[in-house]
């Protein structure tokens, strides 16, 4: 793609795939297609688990010829990838994306696709996607299953951001083709430079009807199934799991139906429940209704004529209370019971509270940074050496704690060296606490001055669950699931050293030295000639010492030295007796003939 003007770069991209039947390999598992592609100034835009079907680098594990075949015009393939509203290619200035793709058939009964992509530039984004299906039985005319599966994962570091999707395609039935299957499977997990790191979702289903999920949460469809019967009678169940952050939920329904002409009966059922995390709270509800409908048409007026049967129970606590909901035709009635949903007063005390906080010693730490010389093993760790040995050129430490900060203070500073919000507790019932921190350092057992050390706080998001503002008796709405830019924390360092332009005070062991005696003559006098007798090289030294230093005559000789030695009161210790090794290394250790002078 080049453009109009020089406003962009040109754009290229690549795709080829190759596919046949039955493909090559074993039984157990079979290869039936391969795919690769790059794209340079190009982004690929990374298709919804919904979308997987239709992306074309998919399809062409199985369909070469969705990306261009000896049939397909090139230009409209072109325009299909490029052109649409939603295209799924897209020229972008300094990217690049890169796939490859296998198409495989598992055990003679699974059929695959499988594709792996990474885009770089700013969005970093590393995806795994493909689709398998199966029919069951594989052969023969009547099948009872088939089971169609889109899956996604994705990991964007630079968002901080995995997800994982999983969804049944919407061919899959069970016993009967009519009775079609549906569902999906989502995971969220944030972290790092994202706004709503911390947070995390797993859904089955989707979530509670009364539950407001933030907008980063994805959307799937119930999982269940819809069976229509004979035309007139259809059944359908959907259930849903959801575990968040801040709840948990789940519910289920069946319902029966029948309509013909105009007559229309029904049975449904369904269960909600939600459960909020510490302080524990559950809001659980369940309904039955049964009735018939029949539509009647008198002279010029058509009436419709209705008769149900229905029982509501909600149930919520603690304190536990609920209202039951009755329906008769034309008549119904509420009845409740316990305590009502407000004032429910199930806030935590403090003891309550700190036990939702991580140990102690996890809670806050002091962190060694750069400049660190040595890592004790916290096995050898001692009160006597449980301090930090650090670089002169520079160090650094990080102070770090679970619990969001209102002030730093530095030693003894009645001031803040930095300052946050103040704090939340939200099981409990206060709010707007002070949390303070103070950072003191010693050297030697004595205090050094913070004041010059350089700082960079630390921020963080944390869970709206604890430090949140709401209500212990309301659910997480719209957003609220974290309270992002929270003081948890600085990293402290040291000011860059000082470098002086005398070398300081030496005190005299500093140069002290071991004497000599006798003294030499002093000051030397460089015209002085040389006095002694001239040294000598003669041949045959080395060979000498090595057959005299161990011979049993020298050996003799010097034990009778040692003993005259000893027997005057020296103490000479432990003696080598046996000088056989110095006899072999005197071969190899003189490079050369010692040089020798007269003993007279």
């Amino acid at each position: 793609m080049v453009p109009e003007s020089g406003a962009a770069k040109p754009s290229f991209f690549g795709y080829a795939g190759i596919g046949g039947d039955p493909g090559i390999g074993i039984p157990a598992i079979r290869l039936n297609g391969v795919a690769v592609g790059f794209g340079w100034n190009s982004r690929i835009r990374i298709p919804a688990v919904t979308e997987l079907d239709d992306f074309p680098f998919v399809k062409a594990l199985s369909d070469p010829a969705a990306i261009g075949g000896e049939t397909e015009d090139p230009v409209e393939v072109l325009r299909t990838l490029t052109l649409t509203s939603n295209p799924w290619i897209t020229a972008q200035d300094d990217e690049l994306w890169v796939a490859a793709g296998l198409g495989f058939t598992l055990a003679e009964l699974i059929e695959g696709r499988l594709v792996a992509l990474v885009q770089t530039g700013e969005e970093l984004t590393i995806a795994l996607m493909g689709t398998g299906a199966a029919d069951l039985p594989k052969g023969g005319e009547r099948k009872y299953a088939r089971i169609g599966v889109g899956l996604s994962a994705v990991i964007k570091p630079k968002q901080g951001e995995l997800a994982f999707d999983a969804g049944l395609t919407g061919d899959s039935y069970l016993l009967d083709p009519n009775c079609r299957l549906r569902g999906g499977i989502s995971l969220r997990t944030w972290f790092g430079p994202s706004p709503y790191a911390g947070d995390f979702v797993f859904s089955v289903g989707g979530f509670h009807p009364n539950y407001r999920a933030p907008k980063q949460y994805p959307a799937q469809p119930r999982v269940g199934f819809d069976w229509d019967l004979t035309g007139s009678v259809t059944i359908s169940g959907n259930a849903y799991l959801a575990i968040t952050a801040g709840a948990a939920m789940a519910g289920g329904g069946l319902a029966i139906r029948f309509h013909s002409g105009v007559v229309r009966a029904w049975c449904t059922a369904q269960v909600d429940a939600l459960i909020q995390w510490k302080p524990f709270y559950f809001d659980v509800g369940m309904k039955v209704s049964v009735g018939v409908s029949a539509s009647v048409k008198i002279i010029f007026v058509r009436i419709t004529i209705t008769v149900e049967i229905g029982v509501q129970l909600e149930v919520w606590g603690p304190p536990t209370g609920g209202k039951a909901k009755v329906k008769l035709w034309f008549i119904s009635f509420t009845i409740n019971f316990g305590n009502g949903r407000a004032g429910a007063g199930n806030e935590l005390d403090w003891p309550g509270f700190s036990a939702l906080l991580p140990p102690a010693e996890n809670n806050v730490r002091v962190l060694p940074g750069a400049g660190l010389l040595v890592e004790k093993h916290p096995a050898t760790r001692t009160l006597a050496n449980d301090y930090w040995e650090v670089s002169a050129s520079g160090f650094t430490f990080t102070t770090d704690t679970t619990v969001p900060l209102t002030k730093i203070f530095l030693g003894t500073a009645t001031t803040p060296a930095e300052s946050g919000s103040t704090v939340n507790l939200r099981p409990t019932r206060w709010r707007g606490v002070t949390s303070n921190q103070r950072v003191k350092l010693t050297l030697d057992g004595a205090a050094r001055d913070l004041g010059e050390w350089s700082r960079a706080t630390r921020t963080a998001t944390v869970a709206a669950e604890l430090w949140g503002s709401r209500n212990t008796d309301s659910l997480p709405s719209n957003g609220n699931h974290v309270v992002p830019d929270q003081l948890l924390g600085a990293a402290m360092t040291s000011p860059a050293p000082r470098h002086g332009t005398s070398t300081g005070f030496i005190d005299q062991e500093a140069i002290a030295f071991d004497p000599v005696t006798p003294d030499g003559a002093q000051p030397l006098d460089p015209n002085a000639g040389p006095v002694g007798a001239i040294p000598a090289r003669p041949d045959g030294v080395i060979a000498t010492i090595a057959a005299t230093v161990a011979a049993t005559e020298q050996t003799a000789a010097r034990q009778r030295l040692a003993g005259q030695l000893t027997a005057l009161g020296f103490d000479l210790g432990a003696l080598d007796n046996n000088l056989s090794g110095y006899a072999r290394a005197c071969q190899t250790a003189f490079t050369a003939e010692p040089m020798l002078v007269s003993a007279n």
